[in-house]
């Protein structure tokens, strides 16, 4: 995943705001050409949203623990497990954990997605791996 500054995404709508209305006046607002066909919108993708499914999907492999691969790819250098820095927060006392590019993406829109979504995450993955070392996994 690639760090991508919320102020790409405004870019982006802007310049496809002005290709759709040809540099008129926008006719309709925004989130209408956004929402679903079905609801009487005009389908546009959401391209910040499309950004964020694919963080998801990377924090999925994350939370399972199922790819030795990703883990050791991007888990060379813990000291603590990764639940630990998901849930407890534990990133800001180990900076080290936010230096590597991709594991700051990661994290940074696992908090944005917890402060929505916290109340939907199943209890199970707070305390699943807290405090083993990812590369000693077999």
């Amino acid at each position: 995943p690639v760090k991508l500054e919320k102020s790409f995404f405004i870019e982006l709508n802007k310049r496809i705001s002005k290709f759709v209305w040809q540099r008129k006046k926008p006719r309709v607002k925004y989130k209408l050409l956004q929402d679903d066909r079905k609801k009487g919108g005009f389908g546009l993708p959401d391209f910040e949203l499309y950004y964020d499914a694919a963080i998801t999907n990377w924090l999925k492999d994350w939370v399972k623990l199922e790819s030795r691969r990703l883990l050791v790819l991007e888990g060379f250098d813990l000291q603590l497990g990764w639940h630990t820095f998901m849930w407890d927060g534990k990133a800001k006392q180990h900076s080290y954990f936010q230096r590597h590019h991709v594991r700051n993406v990661l994290l940074n829109t696992w908090e944005k997605l917890k402060k929505t979504h916290y109340s939907k995450v199943p209890l199970w993955l707070s305390t699943l791996e807290a405090d083993t070392y990812p590369n000693a996994l077999d």
